[in-house]
């Protein structure tokens, strides 16, 4: 409800987004409002007033403004679910007086404030889930399951638990990244590569999940576990290890890290008091919340930096010597380019620049039951970030390499959680007298359709419903393309297949359709190829050979760097210009003609070309490369990253069997 009625007092971060559109649009408001009436609003109901009717707000403001009412789960215009299943209900309790309004969502609001009087079941079905919606579903209100745990378990038996808990393409992104990063440098001949991913399955959220989906906690994460694996098997993530933190290695490992800290004198037994967020896992100092004021007159506390509700706790926890740490931490930060891209590395820094107080690691057992316990304390459960963080660990213990791999290279992150990552994370490891790992790479969130991806919205992206129209091959293209880890990326459907069908089918597809069709080639071989066939074919043959010479050399350097985007810009330029050099050469004309030299260097060249090119997008697309490189009867062993240039041969080769087309043009409207 915090979340939701955020319109009750004029938000500071607003007001600064919208310097320019409040005079503009609501100056008489503005004027009027004396200032306990812009506590109520009034400012703010201008905007969205504004902002729903489509005026030219500034994009600082109506960023500002989408953020808010997402969050807020403000239903703007009436739902068609709603109208559905709610339309005998409407009718009667909620006439044409409260209809006025609709695109504010009056209706959604009469028919939660006259839940107890419906009497359709599929509309109270309804209205329950939109009553709980704040929450998003991967999470139950606390206070809400102490004060109803007896009614939940009776009366809301047949209330579907949401789908929170289900990948996005948000969580396949990651793992595209990491993968491509790991495939790439087995290519370069980096050994062992060892590339880990899997699920954080303890805490209070998945405590509270599971007994919002009345399941046991260790069935509901076998359950969501088992989704989050098949998401990334559908996209071909190559991971080495798929990690549970429920699994027994894993409860070894964090006992032993326990106690290695506890030895160490880092861990310490105290009362801690403080505010906390059980939506993000994590307590909050006094400043970093605020009061909200409720309808009904009641306020409540929520964490200014996710808007979600904090309770007060004071309890004896076990904690960990963090202050102590921040020296160590700072210089660990500018030993190098630790933290990636730079603006991410600038917000830990302005972290470090600030004291550091001491972090609560453990919470009583009968708070949180579902986690790992203190050794020799089973009163007291690991915090779930100090065992979530431990998996890398893990995974590095039980490696089969003979060599040492920690620290590791990279972790690859999401944005929402680099403070973990980046202070905590290493300062666990600094204090265990481990080294902290190498590098963070972080990337941005996705919108779709230039909005933030929502539950509530019901806007979320899953990445089946991708592969269903556009393959995994399809995805995983459009994801590393489009995806630049310094900033945001906004998914569509209708972009994901234009440039599926443009680069993939089009382009690449039609390179190799072209010089590899019976027409031209009825040999069906892979014709041999030296620098001389470029000097047969002139300018363009010379153009397109100094084009093929540099590629490579950009794409591993913008593969290095964790620029997988621009890695295929450059691919794509390669494969631009060896359909230019196809089209200039019109070898369909050179057969005619009798021109058989010519005809013969112009294929040679197009499939090197198509060669290179296939080598080159093996970290991206593994699938489709090893179909294209299977069509031109490239062997196994020459298609490490030795081969991903000009090489001349002697001697043709026969092509694959394989048909030639790579990828299927999509029909999608």
């Amino acid at each position: 409800m915090a979340e939701q009625n955020l319109d009750i007092r004029f938000n500071p971060a607003l007001k600064k987004a919208c310097t320019m559109d409040i005079p503009k649009f609501c100056l008489a408001v503005w004027q009027s409002a004396p200032k306990d009436r812009e506590l109520e609003g009034k400012v703010v109901d201008c905007l969205k007033q504004n902002f729903v009717s489509k005026k030219p707000l500034t994009q600082s403001c109506a960023d500002h403004l989408t953020v808010i009412m997402e969050q807020q789960a403000l239903h703007y215009q009436l739902d068609p679910v709603l109208v559905s299943v709610c339309d005998k209900e409407i009718e009667v309790h909620c006439g044409p007086e409260e209809l006025e309004n609709n695109r504010q969502g009056q209706v959604e609001e009469c028919l939660k404030r006259k839940f107890d009087t419906l009497t359709n079941v599929e509309c109270r079905r309804h209205i329950a889930l939109l009553i709980t919606a704040v929450q998003i579903d991967i999470q139950a209100d606390p206070l809400l399951h102490r004060a109803c745990a007896i009614d939940l378990v009776t009366f809301c038996k047949d209330v579907p638990p949401g789908e929170g808990r289900k990948p996005h393409i948000g969580h396949v992104y990651t793992a595209v990244l990491a993968d491509s990063s790991a495939r790439f440098h087995r290519l370069i001949g980096c050994s062992p590569v060892v590339f880990s991913t899997g699920t954080d399955e303890h805490g209070l959220k998945i405590q509270q999940a599971s007994l919002q989906a009345n399941k046991d906690p260790s069935q509901f994460c076998d359950q969501v576990s088992v989704l989050f694996k098949n998401a990334l098997d559908e996209c071909e993530i190559g991971y080495t290890d798929y990690i549970r933190t429920t699994e027994n290695r894993h409860k070894e490992n964090v006992h032993s890290f326990w106690n290695i800290l506890s030895d160490k004198g880092y861990i310490y037994k105290g009362k801690y008091e403080g505010w906390y967020c059980t939506a993000d896992e994590t307590f909050v100092t006094e400043d970093q919340t605020t009061l909200l004021k409720l309808p009904d007159g009641r306020e409540q506390r929520v964490s200014t930096e996710s808007n979600r509700p904090v309770e007060w706790f004071s309890e004896e926890n076990y904690l960990f010597k963090l202050s102590k740490l921040r020296g160590e931490l700072l210089k660990w930060l500018i030993s190098g380019p630790v933290v990636r891209p730079v603006r991410h590395y600038n917000l830990v820094k302005s972290w470090l620049e600030q004291d550091l107080v001491d972090l609560s690691v453990s919470r009583p057992r009968a708070r949180l039951s579902w986690g790992i316990p203190v050794p020799e304390d089973p009163s007291q459960t690991i915090y779930v970030w100090l065992d979530a963080l431990l998996n890398y660990m893990t995974v590095a213990k039980h490696s089969h390499s003979d060599k040492n791999i920690w620290p590791p290279s990279v972790h690859v992150i999401g944005k929402d959680i680099l403070k973990f990552h980046s202070i905590y994370w290493p300062a666990f490891l600094l204090a265990a007298g481990f080294d902290p790992p190498k590098c963070l790479l972080v990337h941005g969130h996705w919108l779709a359709d230039d909005q933030k991806m929502s539950k509530t919205t019901g806007n979320v992206v899953s990445p089946q419903s991708c592969i269903d129209i556009a393959t995994a091959t399809g995805l995983r293209y459009f994801l590393l393309h489009e995806g630049v880890p310094a900033s945001d990326g906004n998914f569509s459907m209708t972009k994901l297949v234009r440039i599926a069908n443009s680069n993939l089918a089009d382009g690449i597809g039609n390179l190799v359709n072209r010089c590899c069709g019976k027409n031209l080639n009825p040999s069906q071989i892979r014709l041999a190829v030296s620098p001389s066939d470029f000097e047969a074919c002139g300018s363009p043959g010379l153009e397109l050979l100094d084009l093929l010479q540099r590629t490579p050399d950009i794409v591993y350097e913008e593969y290095l760097q964790w620029n997988f985007y621009k890695g295929i810009d450059q691919i794509m330029a390669l494969v631009r210009g060896a359909n230019g050099f196809f089209q200039t050469m019109e070898p369909w004309k050179l057969k005619k003609e009798g021109k058989i030299d010519k005809l013969n260097a112009s294929l040679a060249i197009t499939m090197e070309t198509a060669r290179v090119v296939g080598t080159l997008l093996q970290p991206i697309v593994p699938s489709y490369s090893e179909r294209l490189l299977d069509k031109l009867g490239v062997p196994r062993e020459n298609r490490d990253w030795n081969f991903a240039r000009l090489r001349s041969s002697t001697a043709d080769t026969s092509l694959g069997a394989q048909g030639t087309v790579l990828f299927p043009k999509i029909k999608f409207d």
